[in-house]
Parts: structure tokens; C-alpha cells; sequence
């Protein structure tokens, strides 16, 4: 029997920047499980400017589906829960929806100090609008260029000296940061180079008006802080934290990204319209959604003792977390996003390349203006085949760059989250996006979050943490299968892998060989175990896998056993029209291309 002096059904909510999603969790016989989710465009923008809005209409949806009321007349949640299922216990946030703290990064040594400190910013949702480190400019006078309009073109311009501090002073008044982080030196080391950054940024910070200065977190030497407080406090708010590298072979940038996570958490989520009001509801504050994220892929690596890489590919950023024992890493790229953001996942993988990932009949014009409306108008959904691939480009392109500086080797289990993963029945396409955009290798599991409220649950886990674990556990993903991709540079058509599969039970074994550049699927249904025989061929290799035959019991999925024998990295033929063909080939093996609508 649950405990009635504990809570025993909670509402979660994920409002993202296009959409917000509600789920129901409740004990269930004993175990606590989902049990309906709603889902409502954001309505952080005019005319509603408002969360709440699109909050109620998600909650309204589960409503509908659980027959259970959860929301007054006048549109208040009923908790705690009432007698005959009435309301829920408890309610818990997370949200993507406010814009990234925008940061700028002063510091003595590019390669040391300012180095430590962007992987400090990496992990929370920030964007970096400009760097300046002292030992770019040495002190000296830079030349300057400065032609004038009626000079003879013929000779050289004359040059003007301009001192480096105004460069730098301008580039940080043109950053318009919400803060400034300030870094350098070593615990116990020289203090003089850190207070002349001080005085250039108390300078800069004072001219502007008192309600638009940013804040100041200075993560550097410990011996300069009295100083850097008596120049920098008196104009502007400054935080202290510990040093981002106390000595040169040690970093630490932890404190600093904790500081950030609270600037964020005060200077952007607090301000979303309508958030303050829903505090009302709940006795925990809400979680940005890549920290909620986190929590789950950290969870799924301790309590299965595997290696975890978790990507969230939302409308305003993407997010990576790896897990591996106690060691774990965060990245957001709170530029790279499928929606107001995705002019700049164009811009920086180049049209070029997402253009060998679509249909021939499509030209790089008319796949930009797709792409283009599509940041305009983020929630509509794909509604024929080539919309469809148009989508999956984009998304492919935003996952590729924002894991471009993580290690996707050796890896257990590689799972995806995001509104393009969610109420998907094209699981293969899916599966896809995650193999074209990480290409992993080795031997792993592949899951997708198909309610979309991972990070939900991981919100969870901070007001009921077994219920969160139980959730994760038994609803949050679905696994597609596991999959096999070696390492190989075999010629297209070469055996990449000979392969035995045999269910358990004893019947229905099947033997089959891999070719190179092929993607092969096995049927194995869901929780279906099976041994596996892997006898590599040629140069193909699995990594941390010693010898040519590798055996191994694995659990099948949505989508079987996946065999992608492309090779690591992914190679194409030169020609355009062969590379297209390749792709489209790709589709159809792992069953991910769509009809026309």
C-alpha cells in the first residue's frame, strides 16, 4: 500500500522555446509510472506573453486523456491531491524558453585562463559575444590602417598607432554583455596584469546607464580579489567565485559555471512572462532544461554502470551530456537550434554540405527558403517526404556541430531527446539522424525519448527523486535497438563483418554478411535477447575489441539489430548525383524515408 503521507502523483512540465510539454506520473501498483502527457505551443511571446497560457492548455490535454480534473475554474492547479483523483500531490518545472545569458570572457592568457573559463560557459545556456585576453596584445601599440579618402591609392596607407586597451574596450562596449567574466593568473601568483583588466572593465561598465550594467564574476587569482572589489564594486555587481585555474596544470571550473547556472537562473528564467506566477504551484524553483537533462543521463550511468551520451536537439539550443562513471560533461550550444536559430545552424554547417543529405529534385535555393520560413515559423511540422528530409538535414547539421568537440567513442548507450524525436512514428529516421550526425562506433544501444519529457522527469528527480528514477526507468525512452558500427577502411562492397545471430530460445538463428557502406537491419523485438558472433573482415575493427571474433549478449528493439557498416568517419563518392543516391539508399535500409503526404 503507498504511504498516504507521501506524495503519490505529480504534474511535470517542460516549457521549451516552441513548445511546452505536461506529463502525469502516479504510483501505479507500487511503482511509479507515466500515465498521460498534453502538449501546447509556448505562448512566451505577444499576444499572450504569457507561459502559463500554453501551460494550462498541455494540462487541459492530460485532463482529457486521464479523465482526472487537475485545474480550477478559474485555472489553478488543484494540489495537493483530493479524494476520488482530483489534482495531483505536487508540480514541477524545467524551461528552455528564456533567451542564453550573453557573456563576455576577459582574461591574461587565451590558451590557459580563457580557455578554462569557456568550458565553464559551455555547460550552461550562454552564448560567448566576445573574448579578450591580454596576451593577444602585449601591452604594445598596434598598428592601425587608416587610409584617407583623397590619399594617392598608389602608395601605402599611412599608419596610425592605437593603444590596444581602446580596441578592447570597444570590442566589450560593442558585446552589450549580461556578464563579464574575469580570469587570470594563478592562486598566489602576480596581480598587477589582473587589476588593469579591472580598470578597464570599471571604465567600460560605468558609462552605461546603472540599470543596464552587467554583472562582474571574477574567477581568477584569489590574492587579486580585495583589489579587483575595490575597483569593480563600487560600479557594478560583482560575484566572486573560485579560481577557473588555481594552478597550470589543474582546472577548475566548476564554481564558475555553478555562478552562471544562477545568473541564468536570475537574470533570464525569472523574467520569462507568466513563470513567477506558477511558483505558486510548486515547492522547488524551476530547473533550466539542461540541467534537468543532465540529471537523467547521469542517473542512467550510474545506475547501470555504462557509458552515456545524451543529446537534446531543441528549437533554441542543443544540448550534450556525457557520462562515464563519475565523470560527466555538459555542453549547450545555445546558438544551434531548429528554430529561431536555425539561419545559423545553415550558416555554419554551409548549405553545401546539408545538401547531399536530400532528394536530387531539390535545388539549394528552395531548400534555404524551407529553411529560412521554417525559422519564421518553427512549430509547423513536416507534412510531405521531402519537407521531411529537409527537417532531418537541418537537425543533422545542429547535432553534428554541437558534438563536433565530443568524444562519442566507446560508448554503452546514446540516447536522444527533443521535439524531433517526440510522438514520432518514424523511428528510423530517427535512428538515423543519431548514427549521421555522432557516428558513433562499436557496439552500443540506441534509444529515443518519444514523450519528449526527459528533462521533465530529471526535474522531478529534485522534489521526488525515486519517483523520477522509476519514471526514467520504465517510460521515458524506447529503445531502438542495438547497434554494431565498426571502425573499416574497406572499399565499397568489401565484407566489412560476418555476423551470427542467435535468439534466445534456440530457433531462428541467422548468419549474414555486412558489405561496406551498407546499412543492414536484423529483427529482434523489443527486450528479445540474443547472442551475437561478430567476425570482422578486412580493416574493419571494433573499438577496445581485441582479435577478429567478438561475441556478446544484446536485446533487441523498435528497430532490431543495427548493423551500420559505413565506416567511421562516414565517406561519400565524390560525385553529387552518387552521393545522393548513397543517401537515399541509407533511408530506405534503416526504413526511415517517408511517403508523400
Amino acid at each position: 500500500m503507498p504511504d498516504p503521507q507521501t506524495p503519490q502523483s505529480f504534474l511535470v512540465a517542460d516549457i521549451g522555446s516552441m513548445m511546452t510539454k505536461v506529463g502525469l506520473v502516479e504510483n501505479v501498483a507500487g511503482e511509479f509510472r507515466f500515465v498521460a502527457a498534453g502538449a501546447s505551443l509556448t505562448t512566451a511571446d505577444p499576444p499572450a506573453a504569457d507561459v502559463a497560457v500554453g501551460l494550462r492548455s498541455a494540462i487541459r490535454q492530460v485532463q482529457a486523456r486521464a479523465e482526472r480534473p487537475l485545474l480550477t475554474e478559474d485555472g489553478q492547479l488543484v494540489s495537493p491531491e483530493r479524494t476520488g483523483r482530483v489534482g495531483v500531490d505536487a508540480f514541477t518545472m524545467v524551461s528552455s524558453a528564456p533567451l542564453p545569458l550573453r557573456v563576455a570572457i576577459v582574461g591574461l592568457s587565451r590558451e590557459i585562463s580563457l580557455a578554462s573559463a569557456i568550458c565553464a560557459v559551455a555547460g550552461v545556456s550562454a552564448t560567448i559575444e566576445a573574448t579578450l585576453a591580454l596576451d593577444e596584445t602585449g601591452g604594445r601599440w598596434l598598428p592601425l590602417k587608416t587610409p584617407s579618402p583623397d590619399a594617392d591609392k598608389a602608395k601605402a596607407p599611412p599608419v596610425a598607432l592605437q593603444d590596444p586597451a581602446v580596441i578592447a574596450g570597444e570590442a566589450l562596449a560593442a558585446a552589450n554583455p549580461d556578464v563579464i567574466v574575469l580570469v587570470g593568473g594563478v592562486d598566489g601568483g602576480a596581480t598587477a596584469p589582473l587589476l588593469d583588466l579591472a580598470n578597464l572593465i570599471a571604465v567600460i561598465v560605468a558609462a552605461r546607464e546603472e540599470s543596464a550594467r552587467p554583472v562582474v564574476v571574477f574567477a581568477g587569482n584569489s590574492e587579486a580579489r580585495p583589489q579587483i572589489a575595490a575597483r569593480i564594486g563600487q560600479v557594478a555587481e560583482l560575484r566572486v567565485v573560485d579560481n577557473v585555474r588555481p594552478t597550470m596544470e589543474r582546472e577548475n571550473w566548476a564554481p564558475l559555471r555553478r555562478e552562471l547556472e544562477v545568473l541564468y537562473a536570475e537574470r533570464k528564467m525569472t523574467w520569462l512572462p507568466g513563470l513567477n506566477a506558477l511558483t505558486q504551484w510548486t515547492p522547488t524553483t524551476a530547473l533550466p532544461s539542461a540541467h534537468a537533462f543532465e540529471t537523467v543521463v547521469r542517473y542512467l550511468a550510474r545506475r547501470y554502470h555504462l557509458s552515456v551520451l545524451g543529446a537534446d536537439l531543441g528549437g533554441a539550443a542543443t544540448t550534450i551530456v556525457t557520462a562515464r562513471g563519475e565523470t560527466y560533461a555538459r555542453r549547450v550550444r545555445a546558438d544551434l537550434g531548429l528554430g529561431c536559430n536555425l539561419e545559423r545552424v545553415i550558416a555554419q554547417a554551409g548549405i553545401e554540405q546539408l545538401m547531399d543529405w536530400l532528394p536530387p529534385e531539390l535545388s539549394a535555393a528552395e531548400a534555404n527558403t524551407y529553411w529560412l520560413n521554417h525559422a519564421l515559423h518553427p512549430w509547423t511540422i513536416p507534412t510531405t517526404r521531402v519537407d521531411a528530409r529537409l527537417t532531418q538535414a537541418a537537425a543533422r547539421a545542429a547535432l553534428s556541430q554541437a558534438a563536433s568537440a565530443v568524444d562519442v567513442n566507446d560508448l554503452d548507450l546514446c540516447v536522444l531527446t527533443g521535439g524531433l524525436c517526440a510522438y514520432t512514428s518514424n523511428l528510423g529516421a530517427v535512428a538515423l539522424l543519431a548514427l549521421d550526425a555522432l557516428q558513433p562506433c562499436g557496439i552500443f544501444t540506441l534509444a529515443v525519448d518519444g514523450l519528449g519529457l526527459a528533462p521533465a522527469f530529471g526535474g522531478l528527480a529534485s522534489l521526488h527523486a525515486s519517483a523520477a528514477a522509476g519514471v526514467i526507468e520504465r517510460d521515458a525512452f524506447v529503445t531502438l535497438g542495438t547497434v554494431i558500427a565498426p571502425v573499416s577502411k574497406n572499399r565499397e562492397g568489401q565484407i566489412d563483418l560476418r555476423l551470427q545471430v542467435q535468439p534466445s530460445g534456440g530457433e531462428g538463428g541467422i548468419n549474414l554478411e555486412v558489405q561496406h557502406g551498407s546499412i543492414e537491419l536484423v529483427p529482434l523485438a523489443p527486450g528479445q535477447k540474443a547472442s551475437i558472433q561478430v567476425r570482422l573482415a578486412g580493416s574493419a575493427q571494433l573499438p577496445h575489441k581485441r582479435g577478429g571474433v567478438f561475441k556478446a549478449e544484446i536485446e533487441g528493439g523498435a528497430l532490431g539489430l543495427i548493423i551500420d557498416a559505413r565506416g567511421r568517419p562516414i565517406a561519400f563518392p565524390a560525385d553529387a548525383a552518387k552521393r545522393r543516391a548513397k543517401t537515399q539508399q541509407w533511408h530506405w535500409d534503416i526504413g526511415g524515408e517517408v511517403t508523400n503526404a
